[in-house]
């Protein structure tokens, strides 16, 4: 069995800085996360994750926060692909088939074109070469199933977090390895359940409520301890889900998230410990 997991999930820019915050206050409590044998990102996770696992300091990250760094690709939920999220619900009952009912949204949406999102994504993440620990999901837009690109993958790690973050209606999907790719997080908000086999896991879940009927963060986490992991599972106070608002692709909102989530971290440094160093 492996030793340590960090999970790290979606929720947009909102999200991705509460995430940093989090990393960055338990860090100077002493818990660094950075030093996992794995490192799962999914959408917004995926960015951070990469640069984590490429050895930038979660204090770093948190500084970057506030400044007037690129914040990827732009997008507010429209209508359109509201009602469109909600129709892929409609009468399916597992994961992979809302994920395939959203392909199908996504290859046929009017978007930002798939060059220009790589462009905003290339100058969000400066890490070309793949971390060893990092893994990254993405759902196939057509057949709806999950894959963890790796560095052994023969993936190209920019496409890669790309295609994690690539909402359908909102961004178009990403082309790699001969298919289609989007948000690893129509799946599962966290797709924790790749930690499995790991003694110690920690998720940060900004969305801990899964979409449709995919796994919940909780429904993972206790998969997780089932089979005799153990598990500390971060999710946003009050605090933290009022900095997010109504739109966590709100980018001017990362420097007030990142805050929050920084100031949450005093308050479980000690379990994390725990879960993280035994």
């Amino acid at each position: 069995m492996a030793e340590r997991a960090l999970v790290l999930g979606s929720g947009g820019h909102a999200g991705g800085a509460w995430q940093v915050g989090v990393l960055a206050g338990l860090a100077a409590a002493g818990v660094d996360l950075a030093r996992a044998d794995t490192v799962i990102g999914t959408s917004a996770g995926a960015v951070v994750g990469a640069r984590l696992a490429a050895g930038e300091h979660p204090e770093e990250l948190h500084r970057r926060q506030s400044e007037a760094e690129a914040a990827g690709p732009e997008a507010r939920i429209t209508p359109g692909a509201a009602l469109g999220f909600l129709r892929a619900q409609l009468g399916r009952r597992t994961p992979e088939a809302v994920a395939r009912r959203l392909g199908r949204m996504a290859l046929g949406a009017r978007t930002a074109s798939g060059e220009g999102v790589l462009e905003a994504m290339a100058a969000l993440l400066p890490v070309r070469e793949w971390p060893e620990a990092l893994r990254v999901t993405a759902v196939d837009a057509h057949t709806g199933a999950l894959e963890a690109f790796h560095s052994g993958s023969g993936a190209d790690l920019l496409r890669a977090v790309a295609a994690s973050c690539a909402m359908p209606g909102l961004w178009p999907p990403v082309a790699l390895r001969g298919r289609w790719w989007i948000d690893g997080g129509v799946r599962s908000t966290t797709n924790a359940d790749l930690a499995l086999g790991h003694r110690r896991v920690v998720v940060l879940a900004p969305l801990p409520r899964a979409f449709g009927p995919g796994p919940r963060a909780e429904r993972l986490a206790a998969r997780l301890r089932a089979e005799g992991a153990e598990v500390a599972l971060l999710v946003p106070d009050a605090a933290a889900r009022r900095a997010f608002g109504r739109n966590p692709l709100d980018a001017s909102r990362r420097a007030a998230c990142a805050r929050a989530g920084r100031a949450q971290a005093a308050a479980h440094a000690r379990a994390v410990a725990g879960v993280w160093h035994g």
